[in-house]
This record gives C-alpha cells, structure tokens and sequence, in this order.
C-alpha cells in the first residue's frame, strides 16, 4: 500500500474585523451633514444648491469616503461658511478627540420589486420602464 502524505494542518481562519472608518473622513463627512442639516436643506436640495449630484453630495456625508479640499472649498462657500485647514500636534489632537458618530441604519428594503408598488414619479418625468406614447409626426413629402 502506498504511503499516505500527512496532512499539512490548517491555521485557523482568523476572525474578520470591522474596517474602522479613517477618523478623519469621518470628521469630515459629520461636519458637511451638519452644514447642510443646519441649513434645513434635504438631500436633493442642498445638491441643487452646490451644482453636483445627489449621489456625490451623499458620497461627500459618507464616513468612507474622503472628499477633495476643492468640493469641501465649494461646500463652504455654497453654505456661507469658511473652510480651515489646519495642522496640529498629536498632542493637541489627543486632547480634542470626539467621538465618531454612528452609521445611520439601513433602510428597510421592500419585499415586492413591482413597479405598481414603487412610488409615483414626479410630475413629467416616466418611472423607470414606464413607455411614453408617440408623438404624432407630420407625413413627409416624398421627392422634392
């Protein structure tokens, strides 16, 4: 009988860690919700108001992402505010340390994806795979 090979042991799967969101993204994306927040502006609103998008708008309040100091310059400048960028030492941060706020929770997704369940669209603007009728076209002449 041929000889077995002895099984290699297997190091146990190490448990997965939460990535920890970058404390400074965080600070960032906190203290643009707050402008907008303070301002009583939603979501669509306060993007109408900057000229971007709703998506990069959330992106900007999201703790993962780290906008450029040139959306945070627009950010302040459409809110009244002033943007400061500043160095300090560790230690100074040390003392000053806040408490990163908690993500928001999920909302709840909907357990039917019918169309007919889906909110109505505003005024002018179809659903999604919702047809538009044709418009009636003028008969053209033929030759000229």
């Amino acid at each position: 009988m041929p000889e077995q090979p002895t099984p290699t042991p297997v190091a146990p799967a190490l448990p997965q860690e939460e990535a920890k969101p970058d404390p400074l993204a965080a600070s960032v994306a906190a203290a643009v919700t707050k402008l907008r927040r303070d301002a009583g502006l939603s979501e669509r609103a306060a993007a109408k108001k900057l000229g971007t998008s709703q998506t990069q708008l959330r992106r900007m309040e999201d703790p993962r992402y780290l906008p450029s100091l040139r959306s945070l310059a627009r950010v302040a400048n459409a809110y009244g505010a002033h943007l400061v960028v500043s160095f300090e030492t560790q230690e100074a941060t040390k003392e000053k340390t806040v408490p990163l706020p908690k993500p928001a929770a999920a909302k709840p997704t909907r357990a039917s994806a019918s169309l007919s369940k889906a909110p109505r669209a505003a005024p002018g603007r179809a659903r999604a795979g919702a047809r538009r009728p044709r418009r009636a076209t003028a008969r053209r002449r033929k030759g000229r």
